[in-house]
């Protein structure tokens, strides 16, 4: 039977070939894994902390408050706990249609920390808690977004029966506008101080290899009334909304061009 390869003898040019061709492939393929490998390693390996320059931004901006929260607290008193939340229950509805009356959506009007409680007062004489009934309180949020009705609300609770007002707590209904201007800005600013700086320090910043941001907290104006301070039968106060302030800076961090 005859070989399809020559054998050393016949054909001694061809095997040396092909023996030559085999160790170059092998060799080919080693060092081309060997640079796969290389480069594959050096894919995750971090930029040398010496080689790398942060710079911080910062940047201020303002808006106008667009919608205020308001908290009416009711609280009533009985001998049972029936008549109390019975008496309480009448002196919410008739503040929350009153409210709404003032244009008031329903949707922006919400119950909460409703809560019994039997009221007992402490006997000196007898050394111990005599109940007297029991309370009920109740507490109605309420988020006004034409903020020139925010005196005639307060003013409406003060005449229908709340006995607690906190508020208004003032927020912009969309806080994300701030923010994105604030980090355009802060960003601009961040740049700025970096192409300064390459001057300054005679250096050259390449790619930039980091960034992060955080915010400081912003200036909310707040007002808060008890009974007897607000208009609980008087007239509707003066409200100033200001301004609401938010404040960001960044990091960004630059390799040092070699």
């Amino acid at each position: 039977m005859t070989s399809f390869w020559p054998s050393w003898e016949d054909n001694k040019p061809f095997a040396i070939g092909l023996l030559a061709l085999i160790g170059f492939s092998v060799i080919f393929l080693w060092i081309k894994t060997d640079y796969t490998l290389r480069q594959s390693a050096r894919l995750d390996k971090p930029v040398p902390f010496e080689h790398t320059f942060s710079v911080e931004g910062y940047a201020k901006v303002s808006g106008k408050p667009d919608i205020a929260t308001l908290t009416l607290g009711v609280e009533t008193k009985a001998d049972t706990v029936a008549n109390a939340q019975k008496k309480n229950s009448e002196t919410m509805n008739v503040i929350m249609a009153k409210i709404k009356a003032l244009g008031i959506a329903e949707d922006d009007l919400q119950t909460q920390n409703y809560s019994v409680y039997e009221n007992l007062i402490w006997d000196s004489s007898r050394q111990k808690n005599e109940s007297a009934g029991w309370i009920v309180n109740q507490q109605l949020v309420v988020k006004v977004r034409d903020t020139s009705k925010i005196s005639v609300v307060l003013e409406t609770a003060g005449q229908n029966g709340i006995t607690n007002i906190y508020g208004p707590n003032f927020t912009i209904d969309d806080p994300n506008k701030l923010k994105d201007l604030a980090r355009e800005k802060a960003v601009a600013d961040a740049m700025k101080k970096a192409a300064e700086l390459q001057k300054q320090l005679g250096v050259r910043f390449s790619d930039v290899i980091g960034y992060s941001e955080w915010t400081d907290s912003g200036s909310y104006p707040y007002a808060s009334y008890e009974k007897g301070g607000m208009g609980m039968g008087g007239g509707a106060p003066d409200i100033a909304a200001g301004s609401i302030d938010v404040i960001l800076r960044t990091s960004v961090t630059f390799k040092l061009a070699e």
